[in-house]
């Protein structure tokens, strides 16, 4: 059976779904990714077909990162930014995608295309979804979009922040992703008031989730067809590069800082208020150079700046993990079972650095216009003590313990043999 997962989004979006992809392949399916031209590497390197769409991930993540960082919470200025992000993911995307069902069997939609279903639909092939962020309705928790903080008020509130956000995403893209089906398909494919009640309702339209039950418990009021499998992890058996080898054994064991694909807006002034944070602990520091460049004006021996690493290879011989609570950055520092700190930015972030504070495995996040060498300083110490340092070393070896990626394809395997996953 010839299966199509659809991959949008930065690395961090798109890793995960070729670990998946992987998964279904060695369980005897045929996987085809569609993703941005900059990840074929990665897709073609695991023997898995590739179709591209065009766009700029690194552009993509820079606007929307920065005018984040601008506009901070406000709830206007997030969905103008992501009407933009639709505009420009949309309207390509639809005609890749659409080329790339004719002879499939099967569909899956990551986080950022599930609305792109009707496709699937037209095409006559199952479909379901695959996000990495828990975004059904629920009682148990806030959408993403407001504080995670206010979960506490109540279960009623909760489910209130899902509709309202639901209302006012689709308010905001509505006439974007209508026009561009309509382009696609020749009709209006959703009533007006959107996709969602139809997506919920659905016992067609399985959501498999690539979350770990031990970082986010499934609440109970999810549609019995909603489920969590775990993390999915792409291992690799490459080795560190010689430079991080050497930098590790010339010392004790240093903390790890890296913001992905984040932008900065002064790299070189970030780059040194968290080395200096850093130092204060009595630590060394693996600086991740990223998209938004961080660097020293100088070299130091007790700095390795790099670029990409596996951290599947390096995240488990570190003191400590800095990052900004991306869901596979986040995945990966549980799974190595080392203490954490978060600076949340946007998005999904904020909802996992509440996660990982729930779970006692890193101190309460940094908001990134505090961040400071001090803080992250006083944040490392809490993250290195003995207490937050043994419950992460448990969590890690619950994580590890999981078989993500298997538990997904029995499941879809399930959906598409009988059309159900339970």
């Amino acid at each position: 059976m010839h299966i199509t997962v659809v991959a949008a989004g930065s690395r961090g979006d798109v890793q995960p779904l070729v670990a998946l992809g992987r998964g279904l392949q060695a369980a005897g399916f045929t996987a085809r990714i569609v993703a941005l031209e900059p990840f074929r590497e990665l897709v073609v390197g695991e023997g898995l077909e590739f179709v591209p769409f065009p766009g700029d991930p690194q552009r993509f993540i820079e606007e929307r990162g920065l005018r984040s960082l601008r506009s901070g919470r406000n709830v206007v200025g997030f969905l103008r930014r992501h009407r933009r992000v639709v505009e420009a993911l949309y309207g390509p995307l639809l005609k890749s995608l659409w080329a790339a069902l004719d002879g499939t069997d099967a569909v899956a939609f990551g986080t950022l295309t599930i609305m792109a279903y009707p496709l699937a639909d037209a095409r006559g092939v199952p479909r379901l979804a695959v996000p990495l962020q828990p975004i059904t309705r629920s009682r148990a928790y806030p959408s993403l979009t407001v504080p995670q903080a206010w979960g506490r008020i109540g279960g009623a509130f909760n489910l209130a922040t899902h509709r309202v956000n639901e209302f006012l995403y689709w308010l905001a893209v509505r006439d974007v992703v209508t026009a561009g089906l309509r382009e696609v398909l020749g009709s209006d494919p959703f009533p007006r008031s959107g996709p969602y009640g139809r997506i919920y309702a659905d016992d067609r339209f399985p959501f498999v989730y690539g979350i770990s039950p031990t970082v986010f418990p499934r609440p109970v009021d999810w549609p019995s067809w909603h489920e969590l499998t775990g993390f999915w992890f792409l291992d690799t058996d490459d080795p560190l590069p010689a430079a991080v080898e050497d930098f590790l054994a010339a010392g004790p064991p240093p903390v790890y800082v890296g913001f992905g694909s984040l932008p900065e807006k002064d790299p070189a002034a970030a780059a040194m208020a968290l080395v200096d944070g850093v130092r204060r602990t009595g630590r060394r520091t693996i600086l991740l150079r990223g998209w938004g460049g961080l660097d020293l004006d100088e070299a130091a021996s007790d700095v390795l700046v790099v670029d990409e690493v596996p951290h599947g290879r390096l995240f488990p011989r570190v003191a400590a993990i800095v990052h900004h609570g991306g869901a596979g950055t986040t995945a990966a520092a549980l799974r190595a079972g080392r203490p954490q700190v978060v600076v949340p930015h946007f998005a999904d972030q904020p909802f996992w650095a509440e996660q990982v504070r729930r779970l006692g495995v890193a101190p309460p996040p940094i908001g990134p216009r505090r961040l400071d060498a001090d803080r992250l300083a006083a944040a490392l110490e809490r993250a290195l003590s003995p207490e937050v340092a043994r419950r992460a070393s448990e969590v890690g070896e619950r994580i590890d313990a999981e078989d993500g990626v298997g538990r997904a394809v029995a499941s879809i395997t399930r959906f598409l043999d009988r059309g159900t996953v339970t």
